[in-house]
This record gives structure tokens, C-alpha cells and sequence, in this order.
């Protein structure tokens, strides 16, 4: 069995029927920095693979996870002798295949690989300049498969990167939860999870948030996005529009890429400004409590004097307890104890369930999006919206702007923050019926948020209260006063 040839098809079939052990294999590369394999681990991982398999089986993993039958068959090209052992190099397709397959084992890319790959297809750009564009001269058509090589592998490994920080939550929870597990160990392991995460944003999702961003702006020249607006207008230019079209789609996809990675980089953000605020508050407590025990073991000697805490240094040093005694204390809100909170929690669900059930009556917004080019348009999108906003019902509330941008946001399709100040001038202007719009305030700050970004986000409004009209009674008024 072991003089057995196994075909290039055969062996690779046996690796992806038994990835465990070149999953081993990458991680250990991964951890160690390196891109090669020791035989001799290698081999350690193989035998403990197979140790619970049947014989025939373990003959045939065995040869064909060989270093000859390895080397032979291409899946290793190259056998390096240092440091008294050989070291194996795979066929890195070989290896970003069996880090397809497994999430946890793809690379975040760097801002080093990312420049690499910005470097090349500005190279690219250059060389176009000086191209024949004829498809019968192959230096044009090796330029023209580079390129689309280049873009490929790119979207390939952001497409691969996002999935892997996608799990970054998972990641995240889990680490948490070890931390909090081990209460003894716990100062230790936060410090190190910081570094990790730091260090993951600081590395790799930021650099490819700054690489996607088509506004950023690089001192050695053109960025992503306008590099590939120059390929695609030279690829114009010389009438081959058919690869301009897929440059064009490819440079949509790579756009598309931005939101998620600008998602993540905020939650891990957020992570790492919450835990370096517990951080801060675990180490408070820790220092106090300190002091508190010393102040506790002195009432447990021999003299009997000593049995209540001496604080008063202690009071005097800490701020915070200095008239603890003459503020007041917080009331707790008794919402079990109030009907008019539930009254008003059902009523907003009752509204938000009214919305969903007319969701084939909504209108879409999108299809102007153009608005603020054409008053045509403009003036079409604005009264969509109003003859919307007369079929919508609306309960008395204390924030009409609050109010309707819930009633607004997720249930209009193509609603932005401008249609908000539209919707609210409308109802000040012509109020529902049985309501009236009373402004409660001079001026307050509306902030937009991190979804209408290619909008103003900051605006000043005046606040603004609904309520019933004092003449007329409200349906719940009127049913109560129809039944008795």
C-alpha cells in the first residue's frame, strides 16, 4: 500500500476530505509568521489524526499526506533544508482554498497589502496609457488579463475579510465571557484583549476602511476608486466596452464593500471605548475597596475601643462622599403601577401595527432620488410623502418630530432626513383632523444619523407638541360616550 501513486485529482480530493490537518497546519503558520511547514509536524499532525481510523484508512492517509507523494503530485513546490529539518512550501492556491473553507483562517489584510495592491493597478493604469488596445496584440490582451486578475483577487479577499469580521461579534461575546468566568485572572485577560482588538482595528479594519473610502485622499497619488475611474475612461476611450463595463460593475462591488466594514469598525470601536471605561471604573473600585480593608482590619485587633471604622480621612480624600448624606435619592419609575404608560405603549403599538398592515400602500421615495437637481422632482417626492402623511394616523404625543420620524424611518422606502422637516411643516401648517401642533420651544438640534450621511446631519428646529383639539373628543371619548 504504501508504494501506491496517487494522482494530483486524488490527493487533493484526500486533503478536502480530511481538512482538519491542514487546518492545523495554517494555523500554526499563522501563529509562528511564517510559509512553511516543518515535515516533522506535519507529520505529527497526520498520525494523530488517523489514530482512531481504521488500518487501510490510516495507510491511505498516510500516503497520501507523504512528503514524496506531496512534492510529486505539485501540492508542494518546494522543499527547504535549515536548521537540521525540512520545511515544506505549499501551493499558496492550495492554501487560500482550505482558508475558504474555514472562516477563522482568513487573513486580515493589512494596510501593506492593500498599498501592494493599489501600487499594482495604478502600474496597470500607467502601462494602458501606453497600450495599443488591439486585441491582436498580445501585450495588450496579458494587460487586459492581469487586470481583470487583479480586481478579481481584490474583491475576493474584501469579500473574504468581511465574512471573517463578521464573526467578530461571536469573537467578541466569547471573550467576554471567558473574562468573566475567571474572576482571578480577569485584570490579566482584559489587558490582553485589549491588545487583540486593538490591534485588529488599528491593523486591518481600519487601513481597509480608509482603502474603501472613495473620498480618502493619499499623498502618493490617486486612491482606489479614482484609479479605477481612470482604467475605465481609458478603457472608453479606446472603444473596449465591454471590459469598461465589467471595471465599472467591479469598482460597484468594491463601493458596496465600504458600509459593512464602516459598521464593524464602529461596533469594535464601541467595544473598545466601553471596556477601556470599565476599565477605568474596575480599578476605581478596586483602590477604594483597598482602603476600606485596611480600615477594617483595624477594628479586629485586641482593643475593644476600636469597633466602628474610622472614615472621617477616608470621607475627607474622596469627593464623592463629601454631603452623601443630604442628597436626595432617585425615584424609581413605577411603570408596573401606571395604566397611562401602558395606555400610551399600547396605542404606539397599535399605530406601528396599522403602518405594517398597509405596507403594500407605502410609498417609495427612491424613485426620486435625484431630489434637490430638479424642482420637478422635488416638488413630486414632497407631495408623495403629504398625501401619505394624510392617511397616517397619529395619537397625541409630546415630540411630533420624535413621532414621526419613527412612523417614518424603515416603513417609507427612500425616506431621508429632509423628508422629515417637510412632514412636520406640512402638519404645522394644516393640522389633523381633531389635532392641533403646539410648539413647546424656541430651538433644539436634530442630528441625522450614520445612515443619511450624504445628507446635512445637523439641523435647528422647533420642537413641537400634538394634542387633541379642546372642542373635539377622541374616538376612545366617543365610544365610552356612545355605549353608555
Amino acid at each position: 500500500m504504501s508504494s501506491k501513486r496517487f494522482s494530483t485529482l486524488d490527493t487533493t480530493r484526500l486533503l478536502f476530505e480530511h481538512p482538519r490537518v491542514l487546518f492545523r497546519v495554517i494555523e500554526r503558520m499563522d501563529r509562528e509568521s511564517v510559509r512553511y511547514v516543518r515535515e516533522s509536524e506535519l507529520a505529527m499532525d497526520v498520525l494523530d489524526y488517523v489514530r482512531d481510523l481504521k488500518r487501510t484508512e490510516q495507510e491511505r492517509i498516510r500516503t497520501g499526506f507523504s512528503t514524496d507523494n506531496l512534492f510529486r503530485t505539485g501540492l508542494v513546490i518546494d522543499i527547504v533544508k535549515a536548521e537540521g529539518e525540512r520545511r515544506l512550501v505549499f501551493q499558496e492556491a492550495l492554501l487560500n482554498l482550505i482558508r475558504a473553507c474555514n472562516a477563522s483562517l482568513y487573513q486580515e489584510l493589512t494596510d501593506a497589502r492593500l498599498r501592494g495592491h493599489l501600487v499594482t493597478l495604478r502600474d496597470i493604469h500607467d502601462r494602458l496609457t501606453r497600450s495599443t488596445f488591439n486585441d491582436a496584440d498580445p501585450d495588450f490582451t496579458e494587460l487586459r488579463d492581469d487586470l481583470n486578475e487583479r480586481v478579481s483577487l481584490l474583491i475576493g479577499l474584501l469579500r473574504q475579510n468581511i465574512l471573517r469580521m463578521q464573526t467578530l461579534s461571536a469573537d467578541l461575546a466569547d471573550m467576554s465571557g471567558d473574562a468573566s468566568r475567571e474572576p482571578e485572572q480577569f485584570t490579566a485577560f482584559r489587558q490582553d484583549l485589549l491588545e487583540r482588538i486593538a490591534t485588529l482595528y488599528e491593523r486591518h479594519i481600519q487601513p481597509t476602511l480608509v482603502f474603501l473610502n472613495p473620498d480618502t485622499r493619499l499623498p502618493d497619488g490617486a486612491n482606489l476608486f479614482a484609479t479605477l475611474e481612470g482604467i475605465i475612461r481609458l478603457l472608453e476611450q479606446n472603444r473596449q466596452q465591454d471590459i469598461a463595463d465589467q471595471m465599472f460593475r467591479s469598482s460597484l462591488s468594491l463601493n458596496a464593500l465600504h458600509k459593512p466594514i464602516q459598521s464593524l469598525a464602529a461596533e469594535v470601536d464601541h467595544f473598545l471605548r466601553k471596556t477601556r471605561r470599565s476599565m477605568i471604573q474596575y480599578n476605581a473600585m478596586e483602590h477604594f475597596f483597598g482602603q476600606l480593608r485596611e480600615l477594617k482590619e483595624e477594628t479586629e485587633t485586641l482593643n475593644l475601643k476600636k469597633k466602628w471604622l474610622d472614615g472621617s480621612d477616608f470621607s475627607r480624600t474622596t469627593g464623592f462622599l463629601v454631603g452623601l448624606k443630604a442628597q436626595s435619592r432617585p425615584k424609581q419609575y413605577a411603570f408596573g403601577q401606571s395604566s397611562s404608560y401602558y395606555q400610551l405603549l399600547f396605542s404606539e403599538l397599535d399605530l406601528r401595527l396599522a403602518d405594517l398592515g398597509r405596507k403594500a400602500q407605502v410609498p417609495d421615495l427612491g424613485k426620486t432620488g435625484a431630489a434637490g437637481k430638479d424642482p420637478k422632482v422635488d416638488a413630486e417626492r414632497i407631495q408623495t410623502l403629504y398625501q401619505w402623511l394624510e392617511t397616517l394616523q397619529l395619537r397625541p404625543t409630546g415630540d411630533l418630530v420624535r413621532e414621526l420620524h419613527g412612523r417614518l424611518d424603515g416603513v417609507v422606502e427612500g425616506y431621508r432626513f429632509p423628508d422629515l422637516l417637510a412632514a412636520v411643516n406640512r402638519l404645522n401648517h394644516k393640522h389633523p383632523e381633531g389635532f392641533r401642533v403646539v410648539t413647546t420651544n424656541r430651538f433644539q438640534t436634530l442630528e441625522a444619523d450614520a445612515r443619511t450621511d450624504d445628507i446635512a446631519d445637523v439641523f435647528v428646529y422647533r420642537r413641537r407638541r400634538l394634542e387633541p383639539r379642546p372642542n373635539s373628543i377622541t374616538e376612545q371619548e366617543a365610544a365610552n360616550h356612545a355605549g353608555s
